[in-house]
């Protein structure tokens, strides 16, 4: 095996590696707590949720504008509550907090996935910065929704699974993992128990072991899992009738499997987006030897192999890995956040086949692998003054040279390095994001609020409300002007009450589509607009009576 003279950092990190982690996260997210506007959509509508909970006292079943919201369960929303509780942080840097935790108890939840698996501290440690140099990480680290608190739930329910299959007091761990499966559930959805059953499953098939379905433990665990499930179901039952529990297991989850109202992709949907927001990483493709992954002989070799004790972490891994990617390009409805899970056992996997594990040589050539990540950067280092001309509004973009210095530096450090190893490479990467997330979120990202936030608008409507104007809205995205006009608004698709609440009510403040207020044939005489605002991907008016 060959021999890597490690730099000293480098060992000063991986004596602790969680704290290491940890503390590039800290720098990485330090400026970041109150640095922009909530943005289209999910952050608003769940600051809107949360806001609502709190001042209506909404806390087992989430209400979006003044209407019972069941596509999302509550967990999320009572830790932010705990944030607001616990911390000095108020506002919308409650929310940006949160983000932050959160992606702190993804990455250690990450790296402890990686340690119960075999592996060492080495690559426990490089398996964080595999995930804190991906660039679909750092930005939902940097995005307030719930699915990393939701990932890590499924992380330890997993690492429970695990512990208890290799376990003979195996009772404890399977308690345990039920439990985190209920807690994930009741973050995002049922997708929080069926990743870590289906891994389960189907590594006990692949192994052999299916024998092991009949713990006792398993059943116990099960029972908490439905008791936690229950509870909440029970609740809100009680508080919101039967309606509200059947649009729950109809609509939100059987119609979003079978047949999706909305988000729904073709097959092949995954195949595309993955490989995109696993950059930087993706380009490992290039490093890895793919003839001899896809060779017969290499199968019958794993195959042959699949019982020995020695290959059980690395087979969970993979086999988490790959149940997962297949469940989610069966379902009917995909969204790419939904993939997020799935980073932690591919960056374990990363990890390992970069540094090697268990006295094994590396996997990947980081020769090669400096070399594509290095092109990619540069190629980002160009790129970054073109950005302006993708937007089609009015905005410029602060912090772009700052951009391009860093990508540029750190390309050009990752092809020197090339022939220096693996670590050398991961610490260059490492420290190109947390550089280049500085003048990021100082001056790029907020630069965009007007482009990304709903905020313009919903002040404004907020100033017409406070003067006594009625606020309604046509056909928009449900919830995402509430938090900033500071009420609910009367949301509707039907032009004709529109034109009926006009007709009525002396004082209206009106917020739609461009392109519905220009295909309006009916438009009443005295509205006028008094704000444009191009959100995201389209123009909205705000039109006054």
């Amino acid at each position: 095996m060959r021999y890597e003279k490690r730099p000293f950092i480098w060992d000063i990190m991986e004596a602790n590696p969680w704290l290491s982690v940890l503390f590039i996260l800290f720098l990485q997210s330090i400026f970041t707590m109150d640095y922009r506007s909530l943005w289209f959509s999910d952050e608003v509508r769940y600051a809107d949720v949360y806001t609502q909970m709190m001042d209506a006292g909404h806390w087992l079943v989430m209400y979006l504008n003044g209407v019972a919201y069941p596509d999302k369960p509550p967990v999320y929303f009572w830790f932010l509550s705990l944030i607001d509780t616990l911390t000095p942080a108020d506002g919308i840097s409650v929310f940006f907090l949160g983000s932050a935790l959160s992606a702190a108890f993804f990455l250690l939840s990450t790296v402890a996935f990686a340690r119960t698996l075999g592996c060492g501290r080495k690559t426990a440690l490089a398996t964080g910065l595999v995930l804190l140099s991906n660039i679909f990480f750092i930005g939902i680290a940097h995005y307030s929704r719930m699915d990393l608190l939701f990932g890590g739930f499924i992380l330890w329910a997993n690492i429970c699974l695990y512990k208890g299959f290799q376990n003979r007091d195996s009772g404890r761990y399977f308690l345990w993992a039920f439990g985190f499966m209920g807690i994930a559930t009741l973050t995002k959805g049922p997708l929080g128990l069926i990743f870590p059953l289906l891994t389960a499953a189907c590594f006990l098939i692949w192994k052999g072991k299916t024998g092991l379905l009949r713990d006792k433990g398993l059943l116990k665990g099960l029972g908490i899992l439905l008791a936690i499930l229950l509870a909440w179901v029970v609740g809100a039952l009680v508080v919101d009738g039967s309606s509200f529990i059947h649009n729950i297991f109809y609509k939100q989850i059987y119609q979003r499997a079978v047949s999706s109202f909305h988000h729904e992709e073709p097959f092949q949907y995954y195949l595309i987006a993955f490989p995109l927001a696993w950059l930087p990483w993706t380009l490992a493709i290039f490093a890895a030897p793919l003839k001899k992954r896809f060779s017969i002989d290499h199968w019958v070799k794993v195959t042959s192999l699949r019982k020995e004790s020695e290959n059980e972490g690395r087979d969970w891994a993979w086999i988490m890995f790959i149940s997962g990617f297949v469940l989610l390009t069966c379902l009917s409805i995909k969204v790419l956040i939904y993939i997020l899970p799935l980073f932690a056992p591919l960056a374990m996997l990363t990890a390992r086949g970069l540094l090697g594990e268990d006295g094994q040589e590396p996997v990947l050539n980081s020769k090669k692998l400096w070399f594509a990540i290095g092109g990619f950067y540069l190629l980002l280092a160009v790129a970054a003054p073109f950005a302006e001309v993708l937007i089609p509004f009015d905005i410029t973009l602060h912090g772009l040279s700052f951009t391009v210095l860093i990508m540029g530096l750190a390309g050009l450090a990752l092809l020197k390095f090339k022939d220096s190893g693996a670590y050398k490479g991961l610490l260059v990467m490492t420290a190109a994001m947390v550089l280049w997330l500085q003048p990021l979120a100082l001056m790029t990202l907020p630069s965009l609020d007007p482009l990304m936030s709903p905020r313009q608008t919903g002040e404004i409507m907020r100033e017409y409300v406070a003067e006594g104007s009625y606020p309604i809205a046509h056909k928009i995205y449900s919830g995402i002007f509430s938090y900033y006009a500071g009420t609910n608004i009367h949301e509707t698709s039907d032009l004709e009450e529109i034109e009926k609440v006009l007709a009525e009510k002396d004082n209206v403040i009106l917020v739609m589509q461009k392109k519905y207020y220009d295909r309006w044939e009916n438009r009443p005489e005295g509205i006028t607009v008094v704000n444009e605002q191009f959100i995201s991907d389209r123009p909205y008016l705000l039109i006054k009576k």
